[in-house]
């Protein structure tokens, strides 16, 4: 029986409310990491003068979970036992992750314990991170999966909010209260998880599998990108990575050029990408469901284009008011691609590979954000800071392009079509 007509028998099964209850997994996930990435630089200051050698130790993040998320991945789509393949990860990696994050404050005065909590806390982190997103397309048949995403960035955006907008005010109070709330945050997105999720969820392949290596399975699988019948999809994570470039080097860099080019303070210059965070947190569901309606492929093609033109067009701008406004249409832009863009690759999984496959996102992902702010740091230095800007749109154009043609050969190559779990409209 193909996977679509599989899909459509098993509809009747799918429960959006089913997915907003996995999104608190998710929330939790967010949540924890945007404290851990906005106060443990501040406690590494107190130790390292050099801003560098503060970053590399912050870098441990993306290296961790470059090595482990793909094994972790291809290892949990063959667990077989009777808590299905994700939860017995979720279930051994979120308590670690929850205790580590709440004891972070807690030795943040002797650099050798917070390193290794730190080294802790993520790889716990990372462990549990693909599992939990997996849980989205093990209960969504794949034409329902960009509205399912949407809700899960929604509740993944309400976390970001709670860390910036509460956790952040307390630990000025005490760091104590704001990773204790975290780590009680973490705690009952696992109950919640484990109350709401099916054990053996309806999309996906829930045979027994023979032992297998996860770390021969996840490098075999990223060698076979290379295989010829492989092209389109191995274009399409190379698009993914090129607009993090983009997205991540426009994060890191903005604070600098609000304050040297709109003269705007390092507060007020960081306040105006939340009207960018903010539209993707608003038009999140709705770009999930323009997804569902044309298909995941065209919705980001149009993003793709609307974002690196809004770049453009703010070149010449000065105004912080109009700098907001057009941040907030690029917002809009920024969720029609990114919503779609878990689920595509996802869909390439079948019903037996959804969990490497949303390793390899994370994976490619997670390259573009380390290198994103390099990059466009250094189009800053060569042609001042319209550079910024010029090289986002540029990378964003750029991600067009290989998106487009790596569509091409997935509508062309009849190794790629079987492959597939259904084609976009």
């Amino acid at each position: 029986m193909s996977e679509k007509n599989t899909s459509s028998g098993d509809t009747n099964k799918f429960s959006y409310a089913k997915i907003w209850w996995i999104g608190f997994g998710f929330l939790g996930v967010q949540l924890a990491f945007t404290s851990y990435n906005a106060f443990l630089p501040l406690m590494y200051r107190e130790f390292f003068a050099s801003r560098a050698a503060v970053g590399l130790l912050m870098g441990t993040d993306n290296l961790i979970g470059l090595l482990l998320i793909p094994i972790i991945g291809a290892w949990s789509d063959q667990v077989d036992s009777p808590l299905g393949r994700r939860l017995p990860f979720i279930l051994v990696a979120l308590p670690i992750a929850a205790l580590t994050h709440f004891a972070i404050p807690l030795v943040s005065s002797v650099l050798v314990l917070l390193i290794i909590t730190e080294i802790v806390f993520t790889a716990a982190m990372h462990s549990y991170r693909g599992p939990i997103i997996s849980l989205m397309p093990d209960h969504t048949p794949p034409e329902k999966r960009s509205a399912a995403n949407g809700i899960i960035n929604l509740m993944g955006g309400i976390g970001t909010l709670i860390s910036f907008g509460v956790l952040a005010l307390l630990y000025d109070i005490d760091p104590r209260l704001t990773f204790g709330i975290g780590a009680i945050v973490l705690l009952l997105s696992l109950f919640v998880v484990w109350w709401k999720v099916d054990r053996k969820p309806p999309y996906v392949d829930n045979s027994p599998r023979s032992s297998t290596n996860p770390i021969k399975d996840a490098v075999d699988g990223i060698r076979g990108l290379l295989k010829p019948g492989y092209t389109g999809q191995f274009l399409i994570l190379l698009a993914m990575l090129t607009y993090f470039i983009g997205y991540a080097g426009l994060n890191a860099m903005f604070p600098i050029y609000g304050v040297e080019t709109l003269g705007l303070s390092e507060g007020r210059a960081n306040f105006i990408l939340t009207s960018f965070a903010g539209s993707f947190l608003v038009f999140a569901i709705f770009a999930g469901f323009i997804g569902t309606k044309i298909g995941k492929i065209p919705t980001m093609l149009w993003g793709l284009i609307m974002v690196p033109v809004l770049f453009l067009v703010a070149i010449p701008v000065r105004s912080p008011l109009i700098i907001a406004g057009i941040f907030v249409l690029g917002g809009l832009g920024w969720a029609l691609v990114n919503v779609q863009a878990m689920p595509l690759i996802a869909d390439f999984g079948g019903r037996d590979r959804v969990g490497f496959y949303i390793g390899l996102y994370y994976v490619f992902t997670m390259i573009g954000q380390m290198v994103g702010p390099f990059m466009l740091g250094l189009a800053m230095d060569l042609v001042g800071n319209q550079g910024m800007f010029i090289g986002g749109a540029a990378f964003y154009f750029l991600a067009f392009i290989m998106l487009r043609i790596g569509q091409r050969k997935l509508s062309a190559d009849p190794v790629e079509i079987a492959r597939q779990t259904r084609t976009d409209p």
